[in-house]
């Protein structure tokens, strides 16, 4: 990039010889102002409101070449003078960084983000935030000649343009969750659990915002990104280069032995299942007990007790059966479920309350924090709160590690209101989109303190910029369970996908989606899930909300040994996966790589396009350069479309003829 002085009150920052910042009287690089602002939740779903109440362009006061070349410290204000700010452009090889000023809140939020431990902050502390609304404005080619992508978990087409994306961290809306709701008060359809303020343009740059308050990216313009940040971040980037390394938590090798059953029931129930699927030699990696700690019925469906503590009445005998599982079943783990609420009907509600480690009301009484999660209430634990924090860590280690549990679903993350009192003494509004860092960390740290770090894994769905710097393991929430292009199983592809460029190490999904309220999950969605999943560094089923209305991997001996083939497909790959998680630890990028809006490749080697449609026989695939070899014919195809046949059990995967894994990928057939 090339930063050009046009005069002393403007300049142009240029990519290619091409325009992307600029700054002059007339155009403005920054507006700042005030807003009125309003945050509506109900059940994880946010109603957000911003009343420009003062919007004012900002003009360079003075501009200062430092000594060291390419650095810019430039004084802007508006003219009144009521806001004053000095930033300071920074330009390298690795492309721009515009840093702002500090405050002690944005120092707090800087630690979250960046730092190993976040900084220690007294409630007493005064809240010195700076609530200034910031607009800035990228140059952008028209909407044929550039496409932008990533955002996080998005699940929209790959390119973003033409659309207005809330960066804010919300339970996923869509509209078969209240499908006889006609009401036009409702979120956007973009909310999403795992926002990043970052996207990816073809132009050749990354860009990043470094901050925690709510951010809207509006690419609906043919020739310029508009975004604009609730309050000031600390620092915006335009890297030309890849970002730095992201030094991942491990990923237990024990993943690629297989599939991941996710079942419930009690202790007997999973005895039956494991047994039932060992006898048509189902390679097992796992088992997922979401109800290990209890269930409670809602009209939603079957729901978790949240109280994170064994049920001995549901499970008996759980501490000797994980031991017996792993010796029976080539060394089957155990996998349960918890989240960073607990129900005011459980007993570690009543230990938190009692040593202050809740979220409490901002107003009026300071009594603590009760949501509706749906026909129950549960309180938040107060993960700004160092005591409280290494309380709920030890949770974890006494009530799921100590068992003897190798894994299980943080779950959640969204559902922070903004009119609370934390801690931290830091406003709502700033500290929701890190309390997904603050959730990741908590788990992460406690495998960490229990020397675990190797054998146990956690995987979460919501997420925040650097959240896998603890959780190297996403999936992509709650899809609907049927092949529908707005929620069903291509959304979960191109969600997988958009996250992929957020360098998250490894994304999956629930094998056959979750959601469904007036459907169930048929036989041929379940298997076309499946066998996609078993071409990923994960595989793992879910039940649904509603298991009785959904086929499942046991519902009939077809299903059964399908599951078992692909299991046994996935523990085959499982040399080619360590790999793959291999060189995507030692770049920082993802396992997962797009290549059009539903193909993408696993690796380097394995390019995989999936069928998203039911009735499907035949799929029309896009080939890459080089000769690529088709997995189950071995035809070898270059460069253009063709049409594959895709029976079930048969999606459309190609290995690149030159790899070092062929005879890996050519054994396949005699699994």
């Amino acid at each position: 990039m090339e930063f050009r002085l046009h005069s002393s009150t403007s300049f142009a920052v240029y990519l290619n010889d091409q325009m992307i910042l600029e700054h002059s009287h007339e155009h403005s690089l920054f507006h700042v102002g005030a807003s009125q602002s309003t945050y509506k939740m109900h059940l994880g779903h946010f109603l957000i409101d911003h009343k420009t109440e003062k919007k004012v362009n900002l003009q360079i006061q003075s501009i200062e070449e430092l000594s060291a070349s390419n650095v810019y410290e430039i004084l802007f204000a508006d003219e009144s003078k009521s806001y004053q700010i000095q930033v300071r452009f920074i330009l390298n090889s690795d492309g721009l960084q515009i840093e702002f000023p500090s405050s002690t809140v944005s120092e707090y939020i800087r630690s979250i983000i960046e730092a190993d431990k976040p900084l220690e902050r007294h409630p007493t502390t005064l809240d010195d935030s700076d609530m200034t609304n910031l607009w800035f404005t990228i140059d952008a080619l028209p909407f044929d000649q550039e496409s932008v992508r990533g955002a996080g978990l998005q699940f929209t087409d790959g390119d973003l343009r033409q659309k207005i994306l809330p960066i804010w961290v919300s339970e996923w809306h869509h509209n078969h969750l209240h499908p006889n709701n006609q009401t036009a008060d409702r979120p956007t359809e973009h909310t999403t659990y795992h926002p990043q303020p970052t996207f990816v343009s073809s132009r050749g740059y990354t860009f990043c915002a470094y901050g925690s308050a709510y951010a809207q990216f509006d690419f609906s313009h043919a020739d310029v990104h508009q975004l604009y940040f609730a309050a000031i971040p600390y620092r915006l980037e335009l890297r030309l280069t890849p970002s730095p390394p992201i030094q991942y938590p491990s990923l237990p090798e024990w993943l690629q032995d297989g599939i991941i059953l996710g079942m419930q029931g009690g202790t007997d129930v999973v005895d039956e299942k494991l047994r039932k699927m060992h006898e048509v030699d189902t390679y097992i990696a796992g088992v997922w007990a979401q109800d290990w700690c209890g269930k409670r019925i809602t009209s939603f469906g079957k729901r978790v007790f949240w109280n994170w503590q064994w049920n001995e009445n549901w499970y008996p005998n759980l501490k000797e059966k994980i031991v017996e599982w792993q010796r029976l079943y080539r060394g089957c783990r155990f996998l349960a479920y918890i989240n960073p609420y607990i129900a005011v009907d459980g007993s570690l509600f009543q230990e938190a309350n009692e040593n202050n480690f809740l979220v409490r009301h901002l107003q009026p009484d300071d009594a603590v924090y009760l949501i509706d999660f749906g026909e129950f209430n549960g309180a938040i634990v107060d993960l700004t709160n160092p005591e409280a924090f290494e309380w709920y860590k030890n949770v974890i280690r006494r009530n799921l590690l100590d068992l003897g549990i190798s894994g299980w679903m943080a779950d959640f993350g969204e559902y922070l209101p903004c009119d609370v009192r934390v801690y931290a003494n830091i406003p709502g509004a700033l500290v929701h989109n890190l309390w997904p860092i603050l959730w990741a960390r908590c788990n992460y740290e406690a495998i960490r303190d229990a020397g675990k770090s190797q054998e146990v894994i956690f995987f979460m769905r919501s997420g925040y910029l650097n959240v896998q710097r603890y959780c190297p393991l996403f999936w992509t929430g709650d899809q609907v369970v049927n092949f529908s292009h707005d929620a069903g199983l291509s959304v979960g592809i191109r969600s997988s996908l958009s996250l992929s460029l957020s360098h998250v190490l490894a994304v999956h999904m629930d094998i056959g989606g979750y959601f469904g309220r007036t459907i169930g999950r048929t036989r041929e969605v379940l298997l076309r899930w499946c066998e996609i999943a078993a071409f990923n560094v994960i595989m793992r089923t879910h039940e649904g909300n509603r298991p009785s209305s959904n086929t499942q991997f046991d519902s009939d001996q077809l299903c059964m040994k399908f599951f078992a083939r692909m299991s046994r497909i996935h523990a085959h790959l499982k040399p080619y996966s360590l790999h793959v998680i291999h060189e995507a630890f030692r770049q920082g990028k993802s396992c997962l790589t797009p290549y059009t809006e539903l193909q993408y490749f696993l690796g380097k080697d394995l390019l995989i396009a999936p069928v998203v449609d039911a009735e499907v026989n035949t799929l029309t695939v896009t080939i890459p350069d080089g000769q690529w070899i088709h997995l189950w014919t071995r035809k070898a195809y270059d460069k253009h479309q063709c049409e594959i046949e895709v029976p079930l059990g048969q999606p459309a995967i190609f290995y690149r003829s030159t790899s070092e894994w062929v005879p890996l990928f050519e054994q396949i057939h005699l699994v």
